[in-house]
Formats: structure tokens, sequence, C-alpha cells
């Protein structure tokens, strides 16, 4: 028995509209609600920061609002751009020479912030001086439009004859001062920077990358930030002590100078980016490139294959999955990022068409965290979770389909442990065969991040989702079984 083709067929080209469309509406009105909300000082204060990200204009930086819940996690910001990644290799890079000048401003720097200060004003002259030496910028004080400002920035000109911002600063005398975490008050004010309406022509064509670099007292942290559909600032180091608490500690100067002597190279990269901004090419139905991850290549059989991002394949701002089109072949493909993979069972599974293709799962590097680019042919179709209303059971064909799908991938000692609708996909009917395929034949399993060999250490993550523990019985780190899997099967 076949399922109503209204529930299966693919909505093509109206449906990419849409999505594109939509996207652009939504970042329409988060600008104009960053615009219109209050101040970075005050949004900085918990209870209006408590208030914002339980609204629909948060900072996606990982802090939520216990009552009101909300996504407030994205990707990794490495693959937005890759100064971000390349800063986290220099701070680790043991080749790293430090000229001897940052290692002794750095230390200069220790022993000015290990004095007290008493005042509510940022730190003293001294201070943001030895700071602004070692990372070779210059602390300019910048007023928009609104009259909000943030404390201090180092600005780059760029082609359109406008001012980006490659890093704000946030310095407070001590932690605490102003009622407010300065790291949370930093990226509200990069926010309110580049929404602003004289930041158009720079969001037209960047993802705004900016390093926020906040100093409170004898504490630093280093952040990342970038402007997708939503603002996203990442923690790139932990706050750190820079108090000279200890004697015999050289160190210490060792490790902040190399810290920060791999950020000064990295603002200099972004100085040079903005310094050389081009406009990028939008195609028509594509989303624009504000919205993607900065990869656009993958390898196959020793070739280099670039692609273009024609749409995210999920609905929020974490996604990390997205239909792209080969610019060789001009075939869709999927083009996913994920922390592990199981691709022996995705090849297994693709073998006997019970998954699309795998064409590469390959590892982007330390630059971008290790983390894996998976690429696989796209399968025109829906997914079990749009196709059939989630209030009933599924049909009896389809259920049977997904069993003896299970009983291939139990073929080759493989589970499956994630099986939830979303993952399962019912391809559309090859109009070009003169017989179309029993339903059962056109399962295609699509997510194998929690996939592989039962016994091989196969874990469940750690902040493990409601939704998978409640359908498979399973806790965080717990390891994946087939009585994981078979009660998902069950829930389906």
């Amino acid at each position: 028995m076949h399922a109503p083709a209204a529930l299966v067929e693919d909505r093509g080209d109206s449906e990419v509209k849409d999505v594109v469309s939509q996207l652009r509406q939504d970042f329409s009105k988060y600008v104009k609600g960053v615009m219109e909300g209050k101040t970075p000082s005050v949004a900085a204060r918990s209870t209006h920061y408590n208030e914002i990200q339980g609204s629909d204009i948060p900072l996606l930086d990982g802090r939520f609002n216990g009552r009101a819940g909300g996504q407030t996690v994205a990707p990794p910001i490495e693959i937005y751009h890759p100064v971000f990644g390349a800063f986290s290799e220099r701070c680790k890079d043991p080749k790293l020479e430090v000229p001897n000048d940052v290692l002794c401003d750095t230390a200069s720097l220790l022993r000015s912030v290990s004095k007290i200060s008493v005042q509510e004003a940022p730190r003293d002259p001294e201070t943001r001086g030895i700071l602004a030496k070692i990372l070779g910028v210059s602390f300019e004080h910048v007023v928009n439009t609104d009259e909000t400002s943030c404390e201090f920035m180092c600005v780059q000109h760029t082609p359109q004859s406008i001012n980006a911002a490659p890093a704000l600063f946030q310095i407070k005398g001590e932690l605490g001062n102003g009622g407010s975490d300065p790291s949370v008050q930093a990226s509200f004010y990069y926010a309110r920077f580049y929404c602003n309406i004289e930041r158009t022509p720079i969001r037209e064509r960047s993802c705004c990358p900016a390093f926020l670099i906040s100093l409170a007292g004898p504490w630093l942290v280093i952040m990342g930030a970038v402007l997708t559909s939503r603002v996203i600032t990442q923690r790139l180091s932990p706050y750190e002590w820079l108090g000279c608490s200890r004697v015999l500690d050289d160190d210490q100067v060792l490790q902040v100078a190399r810290r920060l002597y791999a950020l000064r190279l990295s603002i200099a990269d972004l100085k040079e980016y903005y310094q050389n901004l081009p406009s990028p090419v939008v195609q028509p139905d594509h989303i624009h490139p504000r919205f993607c991850p900065c990869i656009k290549s993958f390898s196959l059989d020793g070739e280099n294959v670039q692609f273009v991002y024609v749409q995210p394949l999920q609905r929020d701002p974490s996604s990390v999955t997205f239909k792209a089109i080969r610019s060789d072949t001009q075939s869709p493909i999927v083009i996913k990022f994920a922390r592990r993979y199981g691709e022996d069972a995705h090849k297994w599974m693709a073998d006997k068409r019970l998954a699309p293709k795998l064409l590469t799962c390959e590892s982007l590097g330390e630059k971008y965290g290790n983390l894996l680019l998976v690429v696989m042919e796209f399968v025109e179709g829906q997914t079990l979770h749009d196709a059939y209303d989630s209030t009933e059971p599924l049909p009896e064909n389809v259920r049977y389909g997904v069993r003896k799908a299970l009983d291939v991938l139990a073929q080759g000692d493989f589970v499956f442990g994630d099986l939830r609708r979303p993952n399962v996909m019912l391809e559309n009917e090859n109009e070009d065969e003169e017989l179309e395929d029993p339903l059962e034949k056109r399962i295609r399993f699509i997510d194998f991040d929690w996939a592989g060999r039962e016994g091989s250490d196969l874990r469940y993550p750690f902040h493990l989702a409601s939704v998978v523990r409640k359908a498979s019985g399973a806790l965080e780190n717990d390891p994946i079984t087939r009585a994981h899997q078979d009660k998902m099967f069950e829930n389906l």
C-alpha cells in the first residue's frame, strides 16, 4: 500500500524559495529586534540577560532561560571563518616564536592587573596601553548612531567606506564591576554594532567575524563572534588568571604571552580580511553566504570538488546539515558537519540501497577542531517525520521496511543509535521506471552520527536530548546497544 502522494512528493524549487525567503525575513526581523532592544550595558545585567535569552533574539552563547528554555547553542564557530581555528592552532603551536618585546610587555601586563582597582571605570590607561601594545592595535571609542558604544575597539576601514571591528574590548576595573559579566556585555555590544543600519553593507558581504576580549581585574577571556541568522559568541579561552600570585613562575608569562601573540596575529588576519572585503555572489534561490560555513570544497578521488550551499536542512540556527550543489556536475548533495560519524555503517547500508551514497567523510584538521566533513548524494523525498502524522502509528508497510533495514544493518554487526522519524527517509518513486517500487523498498537511513559496530565503545554523547533518552531508554555516555535501537523502533 502506498502513502498518499501529497505526503511524499518533493516540493522542489518552490520549497527552496520558501526557505530562502523565510530565512531572509527572519534575519531582518532579528536585526530590527536587536536594535529596538535594551542597550548593551542594560541587557548584560542578569535579569535582562535572562529575559533576552528566553526571547526571539537570544545570543547563541549556550546560556538559556530556565523557564522559557529555547535553543541557544550553535555550530562550532570555526566553520564560519578560518581565523578562529587559526587562533586556536597558534595557541597550541610549540614552534610559534613569541617576540621578546611581547614577552616583556606581557610581564608588565601581569604586574599591572595584579594591582586592585577601586574604581568602576575601565582600568587605568597604563593597563590599556600595555594590552594595546601587545596586540599591535589602537584602542578607539566608536559611538553608533543610536548613541551606544563599546568601551574600546580595534577598527578597520573597508572598501565599502565603513569601519568594521575585528576586535571589541570590554575592560573593567574588577570582575563584577557594573553588575554584569563583561564577556556578556561585550557580546551585546558586538550585536548592537553589527546590527546597526550603518553596518548593513558589511552584513550583506560577511558573517562579521570578530574577537571579543574581556579584561576584568586580573581575569582575561577571549571569545569569537559571528553574525549568521543570529549572533553566535563562543569562548575560545576560559577566564584566565593573570595575577602574579606565585614566585618562580616564568611559565605563566610564557603561556599568557603565547595566547596574546596568537590573538595579535589573528586580529591582523581579520584586519586584512576586512580591508579587502569582497562582495559575495548570491545565486538566485540560494541562501546568502553569511548563513553558510566557509568550507566550500571536498576531496573526491584525489580531486578538489567545489560546491555552493543552497539551504539548511534543519529549520534552526544550530543546523549543521545543508543541501548544496556540486559546481562540476550541478548535482545536488548533502553537506554535514559532525564530531564523529559511522562511516562504515553508512557505506554498508548505501551498498544495499538503504542509505544515500556516501561521497566522502574527511577530517577538516585541527584548524576546524578536527570536525568531520560528511558529503553524500541528495535523496529526493521526505523524512518519516514530515511524511506522517506524529500522533499516529506508522503504516505497517513502512514499519516492515524499517525492520528489514535494521536486519540488514545487523548482518554487518552495526547498530543505529538514533532511530527516530527525522533520521529515516522515504525516497520518492522513480518516474522513469514502469513498475513502482513497493513503499518499504524506498526506506533510506540518513543520519549515522551514532551508528557503528556494537561493542566498539560506541557511546551516546553527553547532553543527550530528552527526546532521545525517552525513546531509547539510554542515559548520556551510555554504550549504544541493540536494545536501545530496538526500543527506539518500538517507539518509532
